[in-house]
């Protein structure tokens, strides 16, 4: 099967999945992911929309399908010599992206080219220009030696998109992290605002986004540290202000710490430990565990579900899937996490000091919600199964190790992780919605219910 007819496969299966699953406008009916879509969205008015995005998709997976290479023997070593900051190996690995979503290689208005030189998936090396901008709102001070108007990192494909020329500097190995449109630089994770719908919304930094980090990390990184994550701090954020005072939203970056720079060395992100080498069909978490997989993946769970220990004792639910959270190893044993990326976490409004858009809510079903769907049905899901295809178990095997650690961190949080169905973002459903990028959540399967 060549990598087209692959792609296509590997789409139209997550079409079937999401139908049984998803309040769609028609029935999954065809072969193909073309007439999949057009069948599930028959009726709908964002229909022709909901198709290109789809056979945009197909595109992009097949150009990852033909992209993927053999794992390295010795993955550290790899790492360590593929770039200055070693998690971007990891990052890069993961060819498929998002385990359900049906846009997960959707690449917007990238050519093949283009995807090629900037997309993760394909080992991107890049100069990353940054621009002299002369209006600006900042979280804190951005840094400028001078009177000169403050410096923006943009993304090259953004700056030629807006008519930008003549870098004040540029940062050289620019690598795209599983997000694309986020790089590292070495010492610096940037993130950055794109004109390019990826998976589900275009994805522009927001007022939001790049004010509330600051105060989130400062408020969080205690009680957070004291239950094995370690936040990496948003060290300035900046935006483009027009002349008439509006926000630009494209033009727009928040600055991070890469986690080697903090001590971490060998972080992964979660996604990339269900990612199964493109030769041998072995996952990267059984690869790192080497002949202790029951005891590797029971050091891997406590550490994993730190979010719900966190949750449990401050009402604070982190974003924790696949991409925002990584897994910090020392030896080849994971140790803690690392956890990036403020836009997602749910806080409190009482005890919390007001922040802006709406990630704060005093209802904690609501908090739990974002939590469970970003861990559970797709990235804790997504390891289960890539272990248990590869050892040949039920799947069973390895969700009763989370069982008993729900079981011993105890509170309602967990009891409900325990037994009750478990929410997930319908994320296909969410594409034909007259608001796509509003939440959809529908309740699947627990697989702790019956372990």
């Amino acid at each position: 099967m060549n990598a087209t007819d692959r792609a296509d496969a590997i789409v139209s299966g997550r079409l079937r999945a999401a139908a049984g699953r998803e309040p769609l406008p028609g029935p999954a009916v065809g072969e193909t992911a073309a007439e999949l879509a057009a069948s599930i969205a028959a009726g709908s008015v964002h229909a022709q929309r909901f198709e290109a995005e789809i056979a945009a998709a197909v595109r992009g997976t097949a150009l990852a399908l033909e992209a993927a290479r053999p794992h390295p023997q010795d993955l550290w070593a790899a790492a360590a010599a593929a770039h200055e900051d070693p998690s971007v190996w990891f990052e890069q690995a993961v060819l498929l992206g998002h385990p359900t979503h049906p846009l997960a290689r959707s690449r917007g208005e990238l050519s093949d080219d283009e995807i090629r030189a900037y997309a993760p998936e394909h080992g991107a090396r890049f100069d990353l220009g940054v621009y002299r901008v002369p209006l600006f709102l900042t979280n804190v001070g951005w840094g400028t030696q001078s009177d000169d108007p403050p410096i923006l990192p943009v993304h090259p494909w953004q700056a030629r998109r807006r008519g930008l020329s003549d870098p004040e500097q540029v940062w050289k190995a620019a690598a795209p992290l599983m997000s694309l449109r986020t790089v590292s630089v070495g010492v610096l994770h940037v993130k950055m605002a794109i004109d390019l719908q990826l998976t589900s919304a275009v994805r522009h930094v927001s007022a939001a986004a790049a004010m509330n980090g600051e105060k989130i990390g400062q408020r969080l990184s205690r009680p957070a540290k004291d239950f094995g994550i370690r936040l990496l701090p948003e060290y300035t954020a900046a935006m483009h202000v027009q002349t008439d005072g509006v926000r630009d939203t494209g033009l727009a970056a928040i600055l991070r710490p890469a986690p080697h720079l903090l001590g971490h060395p060998r972080a992964v992100p979660l996604a990339a430990l269900a990612e199964p080498d493109p030769a041998t069909g072995r996952p990267i978490a059984a690869a790192l565990a080497g002949d202790n997989l029951d005891e590797w993946w029971a050091a891997f769970v406590a550490v994993a579900l730190a979010p719900v220990r966190l949750f449990e004792a401050t009402g604070v639910a982190l974003e924790a899937h696949g991409q925002n959270t990584l897994a910090s190893f020392t030896g080849d044993r994971p140790t803690s996490l690392v956890y990036r990326d403020f836009g997602g976490v749910r806080v409190p409004k009482t005890g919390w000091p007001a922040l802006q858009g709406d990630i704060q809510t005093d209802d904690a079903d609501e908090r739990l919600r974002k939590l469970t769907a970003a861990l559970f049905p797709t990235t804790l899901t997504a390891i289960v199964d890539a272990l248990a295809v590869w050892t040949g178990t039920d799947p069973g095997r390895w969700w009763r190790t989370v069982a008993t650690a729900l079981a011993d961190i105890g509170g309602d949080a967990s009891a409900h992780l325990l037994k009750a169905p478990w929410a997930t973002k319908a994320t296909t459903a969410m594409r034909l919605a007259d608001n796509p990028t509003d939440d959809i959540w529908v309740a699947v399967d627990n697989p702790l219910a019956s372990v």
